[in-house]
């Protein structure tokens, strides 16, 4: 059931409602609700009884649906053509409400009720069924009488081949499925037989109507052809709009009207000069079609108007318009979080620096004292020629040297690899230094959907509220390649800039890096390690969690919700190792995005596994949370069938291999992924709500400065944006893309604020979160007033593992919600500026540009106009040069097959100019 209401009162979540009683529902004027799986529709009938609202499609005649035997006799009651059929009945017939099988023999004089004996089923011969004494010929249709099971069965006779194509709702491409030897129907329930019209010879078309009045059709390729479902570039069904014919048209007033459906779908069949309703699915929408859309809004304001009781209109002075008049939309300021992306996977490796062997590594450092990323495959591979060099020193650590030079060697021409030096300095010494070695992350095909989708309906938004806005807008973007591309992709659909052909429209609209305000800084870095400390005891036996994090009080401990997701992390590696060794793995999921496949999704699972799994509960690091939950969501949203099917026991989902579902081993769109798999995600998740929102501060102060050292420039900037607004003529827009730190951090600065807050909480902030700055202004008699509401999205959000997914792969961008009320404009600079005021207090470092030492140095300033390899010079105690055959003999064997002599020759590496 879904539903939405139009209403002055707060939006609710779905899942509130579902719980609340009826009573307590928010009043509303209108109604749109339609069944679907997971919610008692006999709740919402009970809704409407009660609070009356206007429904655009009739509730209880929903139920209809539910049962093809009663939408095939109203079907024939209205004189809609339908295929011949035969009903073999085996439940007693339609178990229908007296209510509403009265409102239909009222409305139509038809009683659809009525008992329906047990059929006498027969097969005459192998290519002939007889029911009731009625006989039919192979070819036929098989469908169960229920409307809600789509497992259909189309019978050939031996003339053409024998056996029977199962039918079954898209998995992936793969709508319907050839079984050779399935020539005797189904015994076990009711179910209708229809004369199979042949498709080669016929239009299968989707109908849709908009009230009585207006209807769109469309064609597309039968499933019953060959089950492979076409898509275009964008994931969605190849479908192409058709015209009707009068007396088509005439069918969809007459079906829309009986059933009492405004919005109503139903499938049809052109064959042989005729067309043959085949079935009526209640509320359908048509996808991706803009003029639909538009006229859909069009039909629906008409309709609600007219359904709109009439009030006198209210005598206003003259005096009263000239003081009163509407808020409109001036600014708004916006920082969104970038995109979906690829899982992030990171090495981690620790040296000493006072160590002799670890100077190969400190000689990378140039002589800086701060981090340095590297990037560029040339200047990873100077971080494996250091791990080389290091190796030949004495004391050397061999197997983590070997480790990281093999990690560097297989990750270096992946994109986005890079590399983190992190020296920690005393006195200035090089205490120790941490190379972090980091991939994926990337920008996937989904964020592209989600970029564009959110900055369409942003347009047309801001299109009604003050389409000036759009003349005058600023975008920054930190300098992150997935955050610039969902800058890029948002940029261009908000303003438009694809329907810009002519020459004098056509302009690219110039995106700003700003990275001292987007990018991830250092500065928090030390006050972020003490709240990862603490994080650890949130974890450990006997630790009670506090009322005020996210934990639902009647779980267990978060060490005991450990413990089982260790023992069920277990339990899925011997999965997943033993499919693996009985599985054609490369056949399970035939498709891949994301530059993905089998080996790269083992290796990203083995890397979490021993995380998980090869260390001891005391030691168990909170920051791995993280990376499990930001994995089952990438897994459920871009390979849920390879992930379903890879962690079920004895590969017993491998029937999807072929789109076969069974009621045992149902695929992703029937009965859910396997429960192991579905109680690793709850915990993952639980987990995830209590670490993740604590790692930028557990207590108010952590929050507080680590929010300060992180976004205090971003925040500073939006107070400088806010005032010019105040001091502006004109409407703006400005957009900040940035990455999850910035995101959370400013909203803890917006919360711990003086502002008046009415989110009761922080949600998950996932990906394309964004929080919003809104200013109105009103014009009064001698003034302008000017007020501001916060709103926030949490973004792309949803359960994964029960969504239902398409091509893009993508998850619905949530509506903003109010953070804060309306306040007024001066009102607001002045409680943000307070934070100004206390990092001055602290004394805290505002700024995060690298001349500060806060942003990582680019492997690009440091090894600018290097050569390609940087140059080693060995040198022994006595000056002899260490032989290049030695060192080919350590790249070509590894530490492992180095004498002790040669691992003591001492080795010196030129610092690079």
């Amino acid at each position: 059931m879904s539903n939405s209401a139009s209403s002055t009162e707060p939006s609710t979540p779905a899942e509130p409602i579902m719980r609340l009683d009826i009573e307590n529902w928010p009043v509303c004027d209108f109604l749109i609700s339609f069944y679907s799986d997971g919610f008692p529709i006999d709740k919402a009938i009970a809704y409407v009884e009660l609070r009356k609202p206007v429904c655009v499609n009739d509730l209880p005649l929903q139920k209809i649906f539910w049962d093809r035997r009663v939408v095939l006799q109203i079907l024939d009651k209205i004189g809609v053509p339908t295929p011949a059929r035969l009903e073999c009945n085996r439940d007693g017939g339609p178990q229908l409400d007296k209510g509403i099988a009265d409102q239909i023999q009222q409305s139509l004089g038809v009683r659809v009720d009525k008992p329906r004996p047990t059929s006498d089923f027969s097969m005459e011969d192998e290519d002939t069924i007889v029911v009731d004494g009625k006989k039919m010929h192979k070819p036929f249709v098989e469908k169960p009488v229920s409307g809600e099971n789509h497992n259909v069965n189309i019978y050939f006779p031996k003339s053409k081949g024998g056996g029977a194509r199962r039918l079954f709702r898209k998995v992936g491409n793969q709508s319907s499925a050839h079984e050779p030897d399935m020539v005797v129907p189904r015994t076990d329930a009711s179910y209708i037989y229809e004369q199979f019209v042949d498709v080669e010879n016929a239009e299968d078309i989707k109908v849709y109507t908009l009230g009585p009045n207006f209807v769109h059709a469309e064609t597309r390729k039968s499933p019953v052809v060959d089950g492979i479902v076409r898509r275009n570039t964008e994931g969605k069904e190849i479908r192409f709009i058709c015209q009707l014919t009068d007396a088509e048209k005439k069918m969809a007033r007459d079906i829309s009207i009986a059933f009492k459906q405004n919005i109503c779908g139903f499938d049809m069949l052109r064959a042989g000069g005729q067309s043959y309703v085949i079935d009526v699915n209640g509320w359908s929408f048509v996808k991706g079609n803009d003029f639909y859309y538009d006229k859909c809004a069009e039909i629906l304001t008409n309709f609600c108007l007219r359904k709109m009781p009439s009030l006198p209109k209210p005598v206003v002075t003259e005096a009263e318009k000239q003081r009163e008049k509407s808020w409109t939309l001036k600014n708004t300021i916006c920082v969104a979080r970038h995109g979906d992306r690829t899982p992030k996977c990171k090495l981690k490796f620790k040296f000493k620096g006072k160590e002799e062997w670890t100077s190969p590594f400190i000689a990378l450092l140039q002589g800086r004292t701060t981090e340095i990323i590297l990037r560029d495959p040339v200047q990873l591979q100077y971080v494996a020629d250091a791990a080389e060099a290091a190796a030949l020193l004495p004391g050397a650590d061999l197997e983590q040297l070997e480790q990281l030079r093999k990690i560097i060697d297989k990750k270096k021409s992946t994109i986005g690899t890079k590399v983190q030096l992190k020296p920690s300095f005393t006195d200035g010494v090089c205490e120790t230094l941490a190379i972090v070695v980091k991939w994926g992350g990337e920008f996937t095909h989904a964020a592209r959907y989600q970029a564009r989708d959110i900055a369409e309906n942003m347009r047309k938004d801001y299109t009604i509220m003050n389409k000036t806005l759009l003349d005058h807008t600023n975008v920054y973007t930190s300098s992150e390649r997935r955050v610039v591309a969902t800058a890029e992709i948002f940029t261009t659909a908000f303003l438009d800039e694809r329907e810009r052909n002519s020459p004098q429209k056509q302009q690219t609209h110039q995106l700003i890096i700003r990275k001292d305000l987007l990018d991830d800084s250092n500065a928090a870095k030390d006050e972020m390690e003490k709240v990862k400390r603490k994080l650890k005891t949130l974890c450990r036996p006997g630790h009670h969690v506090r009322p005020e994090f996210a934990w639902p009080a009647k779980e267990k401990d978060p060490f005991e919700v450990v413990k089982e997701t260790i023992e069920l992390m277990n339990s899925l590696r011997a999965t997943m190792r033993e499919n693996w060794d009985t599985l054609p793995v490369e056949k399970i999921q035939p498709r891949w995005c994301c530059g993905e496949y089998p080996y790269l999704f083992r290796e990203r699972w083995e890397g979490l596994f021993g995380d998980w799994c090869d260390v001891s509960l005391e030691k168990f690091d909170p920051s791995r949370v993280s990376e499990l939950y930001d994995s089952l969501k990438y897994d459920a949203l871009h390979n849920r069938t390879f992930l379903e099917t890879i962690f079920t026991k004895n590969g017993s989902r491998a029937s999807s291999i072929d789109g076969r579902s069974t009621s045992e081993n149902a695929t992703a769109g029937e009965s859910g992924p396997p429960r192991q798999l579905r109680e690793l995600y709850k915990r993952a998740k639980l987990l995830f709500d209590l670490i993740a929102p604590q790692e930028y501060g557990i207590e108010r102060s952590e929050k507080e400065i680590i929010g300060l050292l992180t976004s205090l420039p971003l925040l500073e900037q939006i107070v400088r944006d806010l005032e010019a607004a105040k001091a502006s003529d004109y409407p703006s827009a400005n957009f900040y893309f940035t990455k999850e730190s910035h995101i959370h951090t400013l909203v803890n600065l917006v919360t711990l604020s003086d502002l008046p807050i009415v989110m009761p909480h922080v949600p998950e902030l996932d990906y394309m979160s964004y929080v919003s700055f809104e200013v109105y202004e009103r014009s009064k008699s001698s003034s302008k007033e000017l007020s501001v509401r916060v709103t926030l999205s949490e973004g792309a959000h949803s359960a994964v593992l029960d969504a239902s997914l398409d091509a893009k792969h993508a998850l619905q961008v949530q509506p903003r919600r109010a953070l804060t009320d309306y306040i007024s404009l001066p009102r607001v600079i002045e409680i943000l500026r307070r934070h100004s005021k206390k990092a001055d207090e602290m004394r805290l470092t505002k700024s995060t540009t690298k001349i500060e030492g806060f942003l990582p140095v680019e492997g690009d300033e440091v090894f600018r106009g290097q050569a390609s390899r940087m140059e080693e010079i060995r040198v022994n105690d006595e000056g002899d040069e260490v032989s290049e055959g030695k060192l080919r003999e350590w790249r070509r064997f590894g530490p492992s097959r180095c004498t002790d002599r040669d691992r003591s020759t001492p080795l010196a590496v030129t610092a690079l100019p």
